[in-house]
């Protein structure tokens, strides 16, 4: 199993997939290959689908973001990123001795 989805949201696709296979009587280990990950995943989204009272039948009436919400599962957000001015920073490690930390604890005071 690689890690390349560690950390993310799993698409809701799978979650139903889960719940379904789970509500047929498979283990946690059998839907874990199924649907191509961890069993620690499977075993979270069942005990927050069982907490919540939830089955398959409602999660088919469901949209994502609905069923997100009610698993209390955060939706991915957009992360914004600044643009770096690199030559005041070339500019501000120019001198000898100025080291990327002092240029920054410089820029923090003059703020």
């Amino acid at each position: 199993m690689s890690g390349k989805q560690q950390g993310k949201l799993l698409p809701m696709v799978k979650f139903r997939e889960i719940i379904r296979l789970h509500e047929l009587g498979y283990n946690q280990t059998e839907i874990a290959r199924s649907c191509v990950v961890a069993r620690s995943t499977v075993q979270d989204y069942i005990r927050r689908a069982s907490a919540k009272g939830l089955r398959y039948e409602q999660l088919q009436t469901m949209s994502d973001s609905e069923a997100q919400a009610f698993l209390g599962k955060k939706t991915a957000t957009a992360i914004t990123k600044t643009e770096i001015d690199f030559d005041s920073v070339h500019r501000e490690l120019g001198p000898k001795g100025v080291t990327l930390s002092i240029a920054v604890a410089r820029r923090a005071r003059s703020r």
